[in-house]
């Protein structure tokens, strides 16, 4: 997608002012998309509560984005969506935004990320450093092709969405994150290729562009999910239970496990014992924390499993089964978080619990640190 985005925010765009501005909680545009409610995979059931059911953003709820918005900087604001000029009281939520000084209006024709545009030239675009999507069910992406869920409108407020957004962190800082071929590219001091493109292709926002011409010659150096562990984690055979991580998402990630004859907590009835699901947990965030982590050392990052609570186990697996691992990092300081989990066997939710963990970072504390995620209803 080589969207303009001086066409899509106005010509008050500042290309100069945002092109270098480092990771800050204030937004300068955003783009709020009316539409039909979307599937966005297992990353909706860590946002959601389990009582609270996708829900269309009222008249009220669209006027107090607005405000939250002007709040953070936001000086634009663009409605995108086939049935955005058709929204009940539209001209209303448009003079309402207008009458708190914010430029307002109506994209008037829908544009998407396509993975497989026929002209693949760098899209300069650098619309991650000053701006953010909001659906009309409330859900935060980063962009039209990143459709990914940072949180909820519903039950978070926009400023600690954005603050607490591991994904928008690493955007911003795209020139330390990028992998592959892109972060060695002459021209990666202005370009960073496009995101939207990378994630549909290789299923990680932060791979090299796989569609650019420049990147031609470069495919076999991008990498690509479901990718093997193999120094992600630190875990060996036969200790290494995880096998791939195969889905990324804000804070979280999916992951696959094979139980195998021989392998370490299981019986001679060929059951595992319930420990191996705090394993897995414990493992697949490992992964998560290695992957996002990936150029910085020659090896997987340290971790440990430090406790778990509200652990339930509903069924035990067997050998011979394939079970899909659903991380969520739902609180973090410095090298310690607390991460819910969920272990299914095809729909079947075998496991469920959270657990604490440590995983050795650069950071100081302080720096990025985010607190568990909070209802309106919780602030």
């Amino acid at each position: 997608m080589s969207e303009s985005c001086s066409r899509i925010f106005g010509s008050l765009f500042p290309y100069d002012k945002f092109a270098d501005q480092g990771r800050s909680n204030s937004l300068y545009a955003l783009e709020i998309c009316i539409g039909d409610p979307v599937d966005f995979g297992f990353s909706t059931a860590f946002i959601n509560p389990d009582s609270l059911r996708d829900k269309k953003l009222s008249y009220e709820e669209i006027c107090d984005i607005i405000n939250q918005a002007k709040n953070l900087g936001v000086q634009a604001i663009v409605f995108s969506g086939r049935d955005a000029k058709y929204y009940p009281q539209i001209e209303d939520i448009l003079f309402f935004a207008k009458s708190l000084g914010v430029d307002a209006s109506i994209l008037n024709e829908e544009y998407f990320c396509i993975a497989d545009l026929k002209k693949n030239d760098p899209a300069l675009c650098i619309r991650h450093r000053f701006s953010c999507i909001v659906t009309s069910y409330g859900y935060v992406l980063p962009c039209p092709g990143l459709r990914i869920p940072l949180g909820s409108i519903h039950y978070q407020k926009l400023s600690d969405i954005i603050r607490d957004s591991e994904i928008l962190c690493d955007l911003k800082e795209y020139k330390n994150k990028i992998k592959g071929p892109c972060r060695i590219c002459e021209n990666a001091e202005i370009c960073y290729g496009c995101r939207g493109r990378a994630y549909c292709v290789t299923g990680d926002y932060l791979a090299s562009d796989p569609l650019c011409e420049r990147n031609k010659k470069h495919k076999s150096d991008i990498m690509a999910l479901p990718l093997p562990l193999d120094g992600i984690i630190p875990q060996m055979p036969p200790m290494r239970l995880v096998d791939t991580i195969d889905k990324l998402a804000e804070r979280s990630a999916g992951c696959s496990v094979s139980i195998k004859e021989g392998m370490p907590f299981a019986d001679e009835n060929g059951s595992i014992d319930n420990v191996a699901y705090l394993e897995m947990m414990a493992q697949s965030i490992a992964a998560l924390n290695g992957f996002r982590n990936i150029g910085k050392s020659d090896t997987a990052p340290e971790g440990y499993l430090l406790g778990a609570k509200k652990l339930i186990i509903n069924s035990e697996a067997m050998v011979g089964e394939r079970l899909s691992v659903f991380v969520f990092k739902y609180a973090s300081y410095g090298d310690f978080g607390i991460v819910k989990a969920i272990v299914k066997r095809n729909n079947e939710v075998l496991a469920t619990g959270e657990i604490k963990i440590w995983h050795k970072t650069d950071q100081e504390p302080g720096i990025g640190d985010q607190g568990p995620l909070k209802g309106k209803n919780n602030d």
